[in-house]
């Protein structure tokens, strides 16, 4: 984040961003990388000289996401190839109404907009969204039954309760390394113009007023 955001974003903790109902104050894996543990893990399985392959659009943001994991993981004896593609190309590589390529997919530097409600942040990690936008292939039954419980409830506590554990149960897979919400610049005289944003900072143009 440093280098890809001149450190001007802050760590994720998962899809729900902060000031959205489900946002977790921390993530389970801390943020910080553990090369003598991930040398262990690779040992133990017997594993070495690995080669992987990484996915991303040629946009300069994740392209250099995408070229600090690999040099983070050349630190442990992994190979990583980077396949940058412009975005047509792109965000069809996961689904298979396009063709054979997500068969191939192994890492992923993806991103997506959302909204400041929780269901709208989650909805693409259920299991019939495998092979459209759910590109990881995560399948957990606790997690549709969680996504179709909370979209029932009205307390936002109870319903924070239910998305904090979705969120649990996405980065327990393994599949996810929440990486940041990025951010939404917005530039204006605060002598002329009093802005309003979305939780995520998207602005809401209709709600500006005069100062």
């Amino acid at each position: 984040l440093e280098v890809a955001y001149s450190g001007q974003a802050e760590v994720s903790t998962g899809p729900i961003a902060p000031g959205v109902i489900g946002h977790r104050e921390k993530a389970l894996v801390p943020p910080e990388g553990n090369l003598a543990k991930a040398k262990e893990f690779l040992e133990a399985a017997g594993v070495g000289d690995l080669a992987m392959t990484i996915d991303c659009s040629n946009d300069s943001t994740y392209r250099t996401i995408a070229e600090m994991v690999q040099a983070q993981l050349s630190q442990i004896g992994i190979t990583v190839q980077i396949n940058a593609q412009e975005s047509g190309s792109f965000w069809t590589t996961g689904m298979e109404s396009e063709g054979e390529r997500w068969k191939s997919l192994q890492l992923i530097v993806n991103d997506f907009s959302s909204l400041p409600d929780p269901h709208y942040a989650t909805a693409w990690f259920v299991r019939n969204q495998v092979g459209i936008w759910n590109w990881e292939r995560f399948r957990s039954e606790r997690f549709d039954e969680l996504f179709a419980e909370a979209a029932t409830i009205e307390d936002s506590v109870a319903r924070a309760t239910l998305y904090r554990e979705m969120q649990d149960l996405m980065e327990e897979s393994g599949a996810y390394r929440f990486l940041t919400h990025g951010g939404n610049p917005v530039l204006y005289r605060t002598t002329k113009m009093g802005a309003a944003t979305r939780p995520d900072g998207y602005p809401l143009y209709i709600d500006f007023e005069p100062a």
